[in-house]
């Protein structure tokens, strides 16, 4: 493990850092060998924390583009010259020669794509122009696997261990690469927005995954990931008895945080606020009355910072988003998966019925006011549509999410702590509707949706 530890250090140049626990094996008890492993793991991480501290500057030497370090050699990439330090001019390095597009280019090619069609996206910027619903916005992505170390914990020897990491390994690549290949250019006959794929892979294996991009495909791109990896996990793990009968039959599940800005918001702002959606949708499916043993429901959450001054999501729901005098809260998230599902449908249905996006804006905004005001104008908008279709697509979205008869407002039900709001999806409707492209071929498959 030491020798395994310098192979790292040498190959990152010392941008990565393995830590390890060791516990003697005991075929007859292994359960009891694997927490003994972790423990002395978490022991290690104690010992050795990842503490930020100041970098050493000096006025002769200028400093890495990326990461403020020391830099030390060019590196040309995305039609620019950039001076990095060793450890980033070897993930750029590393990112051209192998990377995680090189596995979804293999995949590409299996599905007979042309790979002279397209080209990998080279900044946040060339994925923010192919933004069709509405340019210079991006989607960061997060995902991570439910109840999984609760799970492990149950395993009782090394062959279901590997069979375990194996099966949720393979299906969150296949996910992913499955989900970009039919969600995003180039899928079969679409050409990508000025040659470019709007989606960037940036972490991917074991039960993780990030992917940044265009806003348009953020939210059905989640949706089709979170369904294929629990279908490709049951049908897995239905063949080993051992993790069919503790599952009682179901697969695995993924919670999603997907966090909307603009391209020039700082990555780590928006990364940050991804890991915060991340954990409320975990939290939300651990309490979901579905949740049982080692299964919980897959949640969605999503948020949209116009402006990257608003760093925490939690402060502007807080301070923009509800009203706590009145006991208003101006959202409904987080949204199990057939609700996101249902949402995403409902938002299309409302272009196509060819209601103005202004007007669809100022019905997004009417929350915003209190709550008698806000009813009024939201009542005065409704009643204004023309065409009885338009008034049957909002008619339709208000009700499947029990916001009819008090339109747009939910009223609480008292069940719970959480239920003692009173809420309204139209703000969360509206938000995924300004992203929202169609077409007509578009429409068949998404009516099917109820």
């Amino acid at each position: 493990m030491k020798a395994v530890q310098s192979m790292f250090n040498r190959e990152s140049k010392g941008g990565l850092k393995v830590l390890f626990g060791i516990s003697e094996y005991d075929e007859d008890n292994y359960a009891k060998s694997l927490d003994r492993a972790f423990i002395r793991l978490k022991k290690m991480k104690d010992e050795n924390p990842l503490i930020p501290c100041t970098l050493l500057h000096t006025g002769f030497i200028r400093e890495c583009d990326s990461c403020a370090g020391m830099g030390s050699q060019y590196s040309q990439y995305a039609d620019e010259m950039k001076l990095l330090c060793d450890v980033c001019a070897t993930k750029v390095e590393w990112g051209k020669k192998k990377g995680l597009w090189k596995h979804f280019s293999d995949f590409l090619r299996t599905k007979d794509v042309d790979l002279d069609r397209f080209q990998r996206p080279k900044t946040f910027e060339e994925i923010g122009e192919c933004s069709r619903g509405r340019k210079g916005y991006t989607a960061l992505i997060y995902a991570d696997g439910n109840a999984m170390g609760k799970l492990i914990k149950q395993i009782k020897n090394k062959n279901d261990f590997h069979f375990f990491s194996q099966v949720v390994d393979e299906a969150i690549t296949q996910a992913c690469h499955e989900a970009l290949y039919e969600n995003c250019p180039p899928v079969k006959d679409v050409v990508p927005v000025k040659g470019v794929v709007p989606a960037n892979i940036l972490l991917l294996g074991g039960d993780d995954l990030l992917v940044y991009m265009s806003a348009d495909h953020a939210l059905e791109f989640a949706i089709e990931v979170s369904l294929k990896f629990t279908k490709k996990t049951q049908i897995r793990f239905s063949q080993n008895p051992f993790f069919n009968d503790i599952l009682n039959g179901n697969g695995l599940t993924v919670s999603l945080g997907i966090a909307y800005a603009k391209t020039h918001s700082p990555f780590s702002h928006i990364f940050s606020q991804a890991e915060e959606l991340l954990t409320s949708a975990k939290q939300a499916g651990a309490k979901d009355p579905a949740a049982q043993g080692f299964f919980s429901p897959s949640y969605i959450v999503f948020h949209i910072t116009p402006q990257f001054n608003h760093l925490k999501v939690g402060h502007s729901r807080n301070n923009f988003l509800q009203k706590n005098g009145k006991n208003l809260k101006l959202y409904q998230k987080p949204y199990a998966l057939k609700d996101a599902q249902c949402l995403l449908a409902h938002a299309r249905r409302l272009l196509y019925a060819n209601i103005p996006r202004t007007r669809l804006r100022r019905l997004g905004y009417t929350p915003f006011e209190d709550k008698m005001n806000g009813t009024l104008d939201f009542l005065k908008l409704y009643t204004r549509s023309e065409i009885g279709e338009q008034r049957t697509a909002i008619r339709n979205a208000m009700e499947y999410f029990g916001c009819v008869p008090n339109m747009p407002w939910k009223e609480p039900s008292g069940n719970t702590t959480d239920d003692r709001w009173t809420t309204t999806m139209i703000t969360d409707l509206m938000e995924i509707a300004q992203f929202c492209n169609i077409s007509t071929t578009d429409r068949e498959g998404w009516d099917n949706v109820s």
